[in-house]
């Protein structure tokens, strides 16, 4: 899933996965280019990006949704009330939303929509390159995705 074309997912060739950006990531696009879900990790070689795609979509049937509300009072946090919704596999952070919804049930649709698509996605066989936006802050390799997976909510 590093990075998706519209109805499948981009993924760099076998050749040369170790060379390459130092920070890959990836994201999972619908038909319309509507960003579904992304990784919840941004990954030090390509060949760990890759090794993530196939591991969610191979066991994506055992993922777990969790859908939470934000208080406001993590450093991530966009405000109080957004809904958010993780995908965990053995207790990990598989696969994150994208944005924020102000209704649960938008949050949960949003969910079962990435779940639908990852199943079927077809991995592409390029990488898109993108730069960061000013001021956007990416997670880095040790970071730890999110509160919900952090306090032990799904161990």
């Amino acid at each position: 899933m590093p990075a998706q074309t519209a109805g499948g997912l981009r993924r760099a060739r076998r050749d040369g996965l170790d060379s390459g950006p130092d920070a890959v990531t990836w994201r999972l696009v619908g038909a319309n280019n509507h960003e579904l879900g992304r990784s919840p990790y941004v990954h030090g070689t390509l060949a760990d990006c890759c090794e993530a795609v196939e591991r969610l979509q191979e066991r994506i049937e055992e993922a777990a949704p969790l859908v939470t509300m934000s208080t406001g009072t993590s450093a991530g946090a966009t405000g109080t009330g957004a809904w958010t919704w993780q995908l965990a596999l053995d207790g990990d952070c598989a696969a994150v939303s994208t944005r924020t919804f102000r209704r649960q049930r938008e949050c949960r649709h949003s969910c079962q929509l990435f779940l639908a698509a990852a199943a079927g996605a077809q991995v592409a066989s390029a990488i898109t390159y993108t730069r960061r936006l000013r001021g956007l802050r990416l997670p880095g390799a040790g970071d730890v995705p999110g509160p919900a997976l952090r306090g032990g909510g799904l161990r």
